[in-house]
């Protein structure tokens, strides 16, 4: 990263203009006119330092990443893209076996889906954990999205064979949970670029489908006031465009919610928390409403599932299996 690259830089200079601006009001003796002048621009100076502080602050990483999973059952790798470092911990027996590919939740790493990877791996599936960058052992991006997120993701999935082996005609499965389940809706849409292998399933645990809500979220956290949101949204999607110019010349969040964000190009399992404390039933029922008719989508509300730390869940794991039953290319 340079020093342009920095996140903080424009919240820096707006600052340092601010702080000079005062400083001159205070200690010159000034004529009204350049008094009145100095004013205005240190007001203006102190309004986009603000505003550049909020948006720099929505791309924050994890500040202290939790541990990976651990276990003599896991091989760790490392793949690089673009000087990012992503771990991916790997559990393989047979490489005619189905392959289950795991994508964890914000602020989470492999250990909380390698439970749900053992019931699995019970079943002599393979199975392979990837770190989001921030997250675990992956390195940090200085400006974390899921859109960065999701193309590191799809980069390693495209070179899936240097870290495990498949054979061509392996089944292959996207679990994702929370925001995983929102990049693994992306990664597997008509709007990502081919993997170089068909996902044939994807599971959708309690997924983020709306990132407008998000935002929404955490402009209430940061406490932004309402009037200054739209210039808040309007220069968070310039930095946005200049780390992704391909994304849509709009200013409207749309974009980044389904089904707009895009669906799964598979058949589909949704097992949603029904009393989910985390992100409510909005993502849920979105998913549902916006659903196409291309492939089908089983959803399911699980009253004894909670949004986070439910390693295991015997409601969630029979549900899961009479799913995948219907599979035919599949042996149980």
């Amino acid at each position: 990263m340079t020093f342009r690259e920095w996140k903080w830089l424009r919240t820096l200079l707006w600052l340092s203009l601010f702080i000079a601006t005062t400083v001159l009001l205070i200690s010159a003796d000034l004529r009204l006119f350049w008094f009145c002048t100095l004013l205005i621009a240190s007001v203006v100076c102190l309004y986009n330092s603000y505003l550049e502080c909020m948006v720099s602050a929505i791309f924050i990483s994890p500040l202290k990443p939790k541990k990976s999973a651990i276990g003599e059952q896991w091989s760790s790798h490392y793949g690089i893209h673009k000087d990012i470092k992503t771990h991916i911990q790997v559990h393989s027996t047979n490489p005619n076996q189905p392959l289950v590919i795991f994508v964890h939740g914000w602020r989470s790493t492999s250990a909380s889906v390698a439970d749900r990877a053992m019931w699995f791996v019970e079943k002599n599936w393979n199975a392979l954990l990837l770190e989001l960058p921030g997250h675990g052992q992956s390195s940090p991006i200085h400006r974390w999205n899921a859109i960065t997120s999701a193309e590191h993701v799809e980069y390693h999935l495209r070179n899936l064979s240097e870290y495990i082996s498949v054979s061509k005609d392996t089944p292959i499965f996207l679990y994702g949970h929370s925001m995983g389940g929102y990049l693994c809706s992306r990664i597997s849409s008509q709007q990502s670029k081919p993997l170089g292998f068909n996902i044939t399933g994807v599971v959708l645990e309690s997924p983020l489908m709306l990132y407008s809500y998000i935002l929404e979220e955490i402009c209430r956290q940061f406490r932004i006031p309402q009037f200054l949101r739209p210039m808040h949204l309007k220069r968070l999607y310039r930095d946005v465009k200049m780390m992704h110019p391909e994304i849509e010349p709009s200013d409207s969040l749309k974009q980044f919610d389904v089904p707009q964000w895009g669906f799964p190009n598979a058949p589909t399992l949704c097992l949603q928390s029904m009393n989910d404390n985390r992100l409510g039933r909005a993502h849920y029922d979105a998913l549902v409403l916006h659903w196409g008719k291309e492939h089908p989508l089983t959803h399911h509300l699980i009253e004894s599932l909670p949004h986070s730390g439910a390693r295991t869940n015997e409601d969630r794991e029979q549900l899961l299996s009479d799913w995948l039953h219907s599979f035919d290319s599949l042996m149980f």
